[in-house]
């Protein structure tokens, strides 16, 4: 693919040399000013980023039948033509630069977003595309970088680890995107003139306490939670729905590598996480959730094997009905 991407530099490149050389002739009938952040050919002017408020754009409340996506570029010297087109279900968004920002609202479902580089020229918006389901009236960070080569990743990544990014990024203005929600009018049911009276339901009782190994895998030292891992997440979400009365602990261990102290900070940030995407991704009650990092206090095997160590860095979620008061 680098091959193919300094193929698509090279022969945008010779026509543009040839161009400025004859650009420079033209200069005062067509005249192309570069001021900071302003653009101007002619009587046309324009900006190509603005600093903005995110703390105002995340206060606007998404639509019920829309969710919210903030692209994150990361501050690079890579080349101009790395910039990335990004797409969202076949439709451009943005070519992106490095430090920028962009936000769109989309439909909550499958959406299928995508970061390839422009100086591919190949218009394909479907280029690398992952798949996300998004739920509604809820907002989304993904994390877009690009290397030299033209290869691009996105990522999605927590509002936690999203606020800070943001606050040393500016909002790109200078594209216009063809993103457009376009999504179905929701169906409103019209109660009948009579209705029987409801049936009220008992919600169920967890009689005994049940435990769930999340198998979630965290980067070295790092405490993101990856997508990858949302499916196993979610059996913690659906079983608390099922018992609506119940409380859960999440519990994070390590192997006894590093100090005491780091390990138990480590977990405790690595459960934090966890208790983020119940909360974010799946609407969880905070109340309903507690989250506790016990380092490497609790082993289950010993710390002198690979597999010993394996089996020690878990993350456990604890479900128990709430006591009564």
């Amino acid at each position: 693919m680098e091959k193919v991407f300094k193929k698509a530099i090279t022969t945008i490149m010779l026509p543009t040399i040839f161009f400025g050389i004859s650009a420079c002739a033209t200069t005062s009938i067509n005249s192309i000013d570069n001021d900071g952040d302003s653009r101007r050919v002619g009587k046309v002017a324009w900006n190509n980023q603005v600093d903005t408020d995110i703390s105002k754009m995340l206060a606007e409340q998404v639509a019920n039948d829309e969710t919210r996506l903030i692209f994150i570029r990361k501050n690079d010297n890579d080349p101009e033509q790395t910039s990335a087109n990004i797409a969202i279900n076949d439709r451009f968004q943005v070519s992106l630069h490095p430090g920028n920002y962009t936000a769109v609202n989309s439909c909550v479902g499958t959406n299928q977003l995508s970061a390839h580089a422009t100086g591919f020229k190949d218009n394909n918006l479907l280029a690398e595309q992952k798949d996300y389901q998004l739920a509604s009236g809820q907002t989304y960070f993904f994390y877009v970088d690009m290397d030299e080569s033209g290869q691009g990743t996105l990522d999605q990544i927590t509002t936690e680890s999203a606020l800070p990014l943001l606050a040393t990024k500016r909002y790109q203005t200078h594209q216009i995107s063809r993103v457009v929600p376009n999504c179905p009018t929701p169906v409103i049911a019209i109660p009948p003139v009579t209705q029987p009276a409801p049936v009220v339901e008992q919600p169920a009782v967890l009689t005994e306490k049940m435990t769930i190994e999340l198998e979630v895998l965290f980067d070295t030292d790092k405490s993101i939670v990856k997508p990858d891992y949302y499916s196993k997440i979610s059996e913690v979400a659906e079983f608390m729905a099922q018992y609506p009365n119940t409380l859960v602990t999440i519990e994070g261990h390590t192997d006894s590598r590093a100090s005491e102290k780091y390990n138990q900070a480590l977990s405790q940030r690595r459960v934090d996480a966890v208790k983020e995407v119940l909360i974010t991704q799946f609407g969880t009650a905070p109340e309903r959730l507690n989250a506790i990092g016990y380092g490497e206090l609790q082993p289950r095997a010993s710390n002198n094997t690979v597999e010993g160590r394996q089996l020690n860095r878990r993350v456990i979620a604890i479900i128990e009905e709430r006591p009564n008061n």
